[in-house]
């Protein structure tokens, strides 16, 4: 699908960096309207949808493997092909990714498509200044507390990120947005750029570090990387806004530690006044050189900062103890239940075996009269001697002589006489 451009120099067959103004995307739905920015891994532009609303458009441009003839990509040659089509699979899939994030502080992603043989997004239009340019241009004066809620919104933003399982990996004062309303807006995500430096060591240029805000572990390939890498990143931005300068490189930072040297970062508590000292002291753990010695969460950066969020997790814990408590009570009278139940079934069956072991004995032990009868009838015993003979035999069991055993039917007086025996 190719775009249509207006501009009469790219018209030409001319090769240019970025699209002109005018230029169609994805068949008129998009139409450029100037260019804002480049960076290692792609361009931004203002421009129009169907509707007219604005929007950012962010194309997939790593210059360094691409070049554009007219308004379409192509690798430089052969050897960059794989590599670029690498590239532009990666931005597709972390763009749909970051499509689904839905939070007021963190840009929101409206389309993902490809066009030109590469692939865009396109990005809500954020009607603001980055931190960067309101810092060096003293627009607007943020106070200590102006920062406090702002860092607490970025906070909540990347908390929420960290929840999907993303990191933003690029977070510095040129990508926080203030809009009109003072709203902070976390943008331009650099996961994807991570991911592909990780595909293929041609692709390792892709890698993007800020002196100044990147950790230590972002220089090193291959590294262990989470939340607290986002965390040092944010903790730069601020120390930045605070003090009027970003921290010194951490590579310096971890290799002045590594010679047993003095760190020559200089703790923001003790440059600024003005700032709460739990505020201050906050961004100082949070630029820790070593990850485990950061705050693990954004959660726990807001909680030492924020005497709200501390009340709302004390509460949380108070409540989750009580519900371990009532967890507990409720497993410990379930397991009684089964114990008991399954204590009377043993004894059920302990009492049914014992009085089928009884009946058993009780069979076993009776005689058996009919082949008694049968073996004394085929002698030919008289009917008296037989009685007797029964009877010694019920007798010499220690049992009592039932009436239905004597032949005659009667009682032993009445077959014996009244002298018996």
């Amino acid at each position: 699908m190719n775009s249509t451009v207006t501009n009469e120099t790219a018209s030409e067959g001319k090769f240019t960096d970025e699209l002109q103004p005018g230029t169609s995307l994805l068949q008129g739905q998009y139409v450029i309207e100037s260019f804002l920015n480049s960076g290692g891994f792609g361009m931004t532009y203002l421009a129009k949808d169907s509707l007219d609303r604005r929007v950012v458009i962010k194309e997939c441009f790593p210059a360094s493997f691409c070049t554009r003839n007219d308004t379409v990509v192509r690798a430089r040659s052969r050897t960059h092909q794989k590599d670029f089509k690498s590239i532009v699979r990666l931005f597709v899939l972390e763009a749909r990714r970051l499509s689904k994030l839905k939070h007021p502080n963190i840009v929101g992603v409206h389309q993902v498509f490809e066009d030109n043989e590469t692939a865009y997004m396109a990005l809500d239009y954020v009607d603001g200044q980055d931190l960067l340019d309101i810092f060096d241009e003293k627009k607007r004066i943020l106070a200590p507390e102006d920062l406090r809620k702002i860092l607490l919104k970025i906070l909540d933003a990347i908390g929420f990120i960290h929840q999907q399982n993303i990191l933003h990996r690029d977070i510095s004062p040129d990508n926080i947005l203030l809009d009109q309303s003072g709203e902070p807006i976390l943008i331009d995500f650099g996961a994807a750029r991570e991911k592909a430096s990780k595909a293929s060591r041609a692709l390792s240029a892709l890698l993007v570090v800020k002196d100044g805000y990147s950790p230590q572990e972002f220089y090193i390939a291959g590294s262990e990387q989470g939340p607290a890498s986002d965390i040092y990143a944010l903790a730069a931005t601020f120390y930045h806004m605070v003090v009027g300068e970003a921290p010194p490189n951490s590579q310096t930072r971890l290799a002045a530690v590594a010679a047993k040297e003095d760190d020559p970062y200089k703790p923001a508590g003790a440059m600024v006044a003005g700032y709460d000292k739990e505020f201050l002291e906050a961004i100082d753990k949070a630029l820790s050189i070593f990850p485990n010695e950061r705050f693990q969460s954004a959660q726990e950066w807001s909680i030492e900062i924020d005497v709200e969020k501390r009340i709302e997790h004390a509460l949380a814990a108070a409540q989750n103890d009580k519900n371990i408590d009532l967890s507990i009570s409720l497993l410990v009278s379930e397991t009684n239940r089964v114990v008991y139940a399954e204590k009377k079934l043993a004894d059920n069956t302990s009492v049914a075996k014992a009085e089928v072991t009884e009946k058993t004995k009780s069979t076993q032990d009776q005689p058996k009269v009919d082949e008694f009868v049968q073996s004394d009838s085929e002698m030919n015993l008289d009917e008296n001697t037989l009685g007797r003979k029964r009877w010694f035999f019920r007798r010499s069991r220690g049992e009592r002589t039932l009436r239905r055993f004597w032949p005659s039917g009667k009682s032993r007086t009445e077959h014996f006489g009244k002298a018996g025996l």
